[in-house]
Parts: structure tokens; C-alpha cells; sequence
């Protein structure tokens, strides 16, 4: 039986059609095999860094910046979509428009072409976190900058133009709308919205794993198939201020994570992004959505997206693993 659920955290509403028969194997004969870019022609290699942008920051085992010796790699994208060139931003009457002022930056997470997220060691990841934050804290401080945005996107279908593992983070003159929204549901509620889709969702069996200081469950209106979120236990609305014993351990349930993927789905492509709302109260949190169904007319008409796996279904699969 098909139902529509709301999340109440961004305001949207979701319709879960459970489809009779629908079994991970259905999706993979919807997910074509990706083939590798050339690691000859990838400017994310290491060896190759004259083909990229400078390089603005770095974690390093030897050598200088722009050389062979890297770990993990920062530079401005090739082709930003916003300009770190405009020097001010005049004030503006008109509320539908803002100068395209901000930073545009490129995390290559390896120097090794064949690694990925889902064979990375947890060591490698948790550099690729630590990078996460220093770049944030940065940015974050950049004048006019209102929001930072990290993200990464996996695989062709979900957005990536290079196979050769990276992030993105975008540093933004406004607040975006999902992010607005996120805001103005904490300071209405009475508890905190966190705390309460957190005993929610482990009520309703939902939570695939968690450790001493994160919790991994299915949103109740989850957008796509096997979404997941990753939220802080405890009260921590900046990323910032997350401590290396952290990362460690959110490096170890998103190794945990994607170990689960590879071995029900296999290497699906992904959408991954962290929300980091510029409150004091709540908890910042990731996203993760793979990319296993493709939105059409209803979706983009109505903005309601169409789930044929239950949450609940999605986290038993995935704990069976």
C-alpha cells in the first residue's frame, strides 16, 4: 500500500511505493557500469597537478605544494560556479538577486586513482574528514560568506565528471532555501527536532547502526531507495567543533556504511552532503542518497519524489549484510 510521508524537517512530502517484488538486484539493471577515466589524462592523479588549479591547501607526506607527495588535495575548481574574484559586494534592493561572489573548491581525497570511498582505509577517510573541516573552518570566515557547502557526488549518474575520488565545497554569499527551512523548523519547535527524529526513528526500527557519538538511521520520508542520515547524538550544531576522536569515529560507521552498499547494492553512484544549518541549536548532520532511480514529470512537477523501498525495508536489507 502506497503512502505519503511528510519530512517535517524541510517541509516536503514524499510518496513511498513499496513495489511488489522490488529487490536490489531490480536497481542494479538500472545502474550501468561505469567506465574509469584514463589515470594518464585525470588531473586529480598525482603526478599530474600542473593540470589543476593551484593548490590552496593540503595534507602531505612529502613534497611541496603542487608536487608529487600529497594525501589529500584542495584547489579551486577549473570551472567555479561562483567568482572569488569580486572584490565587493554592493548592497542590493532587489531580493531576488545576489552577486555570484563566493569560493568554488575541488577535494581530491587520494592520490591513488583505483581508490574510492568504498575501498578507502579508515585512515584515508578520516584525513578526507579532518580536510572537510579545516577547509570549513576557512571559508567559513571569508567575508560575505553566509554558508559553506560540502558535498560529493559519485559516479556519472549522480553528477560526477571525473571517476577519480573528490569532494566539492562551495562557499555561499546567501543561505540556501533547504537550509532556511531546516532553520526555521528548529527555532519553531518546542524540543529539539534532532532528539526527537532520533528516539522516532529508533522506535520505529529504522537505525542501521551507531557508536558512542553518532547514530545512522533511514529518514522516515526518505527521498530514494536505502537513503540514509548520519546524526551527532548529542547537542552539536557545528561541524567546526567536531574533535579528531570524532571523525574517527564517524570515519568508522561511513567505512561501516559503505561496506553494506557494496555488498547489497554493489558500487552505486551517490549523492553525499553534509547540512550544517548557522544555529545554535540542533545537531549538523550528513546525507547520504544513492542515486538508483531516476526523478521524472511527477517528481520535478510536484517536487514530491517517489520511494519504492520503505525506510523500514531499506534498513532491514541493509543490517542483513
Amino acid at each position: 500500500m502506497s503512502e505519503f510521508r511528510k519530512d517535517t524537517l524541510h517541509n516536503k512530502w514524499v510518496l513511498i511505493v513499496p513495489a511488489r517484488g522490488k529487490r536490489p538486484h531490480s536497481f542494479l539493471k538500472e545502474v550501468k557500469t561505469e567506465e574509469k577515466d584514463s589515470e594518464e589524462n585525470c588531473p586529480f592523479c598525482e603526478g599530474n597537478e600542473y593540470m589543476t588549479p593551484p593548490e590552496v591547501d593540503s595534507f602531505r607526506a612529502t613534497g611541496k605544494a603542487d608536487e608529487p607527495g600529497w594525501r589529500v588535495r584542495v584547489f579551486a575548481n577549473k570551472y567555479p560556479a561562483l567568482d572569488r574574484g569580486i572584490k565587493t559586494i554592493l548592497p542590493d534592493n532587489n531580493p531576488e538577486k545576489v552577486e555570484g561572489y563566493g569560493f568554488h573548491e575541488v577535494i581530491a581525497e587520494t592520490p591513488s586513482h583505483d581508490k574510492d570511498i568504498y575501498n578507502m582505509s579508515q585512515e584515508e577517510l578520516v584525513l578526507v574528514l579532518k580536510m572537510y573541516r579545516k577547509r570549513y573552518r576557512v571559508l567559513r570566515k571569508e567575508k560575505y560568506i553566509k554558508s559553506v557547502f560540502i558535498f560529493k557526488n559519485h559516479g556519472r549518474a549522480a553528477g560526477a565528471s571525473l571517476s577519480h575520488s573528490h569532494s566539492q565545497i562551495l562557499a555561499l554569499p546567501i543561505i540556501p532555501p533547504s537550509v532556511e527551512e531546516e532553520m526555521r523548523t528548529i527555532k519553531k519547535a518546542k524540543n529539539c527536532i534532532y532528539c526527537d527524529l532520533l528516539k522516532k526513528a529508533s522506535e520505529e526500527k529504522r537505525v542501521l547502526t551507531k557508536n558512542a557519538e553518532f547514530v545512522v538511521f533511514a529518514p522516515y520520508a526518505s527521498q530514494s531507495p536505502y537513503q540514509l542520515l548520519v546524526i551527532p547524538k548529542k547537542h552539536q550544531p557545528f561541524f567546526e567543533k567536531t574533535d579528531d576522536e570524532q571523525l574517527i569515529l564517524l570515519s568508522i560507521l561511513l567505512k561501516e556504511i559503505f561496506l553494506k552498499y557494496k555488498k547489497l547494492l554493489g558500487k552505486i553512484p551517490f549523492n553525499c552532503f553534509f547540512h550544517l544549518p548557522s544555529t545554535k541549536e540542533g545537531h549538523w548532520n550528513i546525507q547520504i542518497t544513492p542515486k538508483l532511480t531516476i526523478p521524472a514529470g511527477f517528481e520535478k512537477g510536484t517536487g514530491i519524489f517517489i520511494n519504492p523501498v520503505t525506510p523500514e525495508m531499506a534498513v532491514s536489507e541493509l543490517k542483513k549484510v
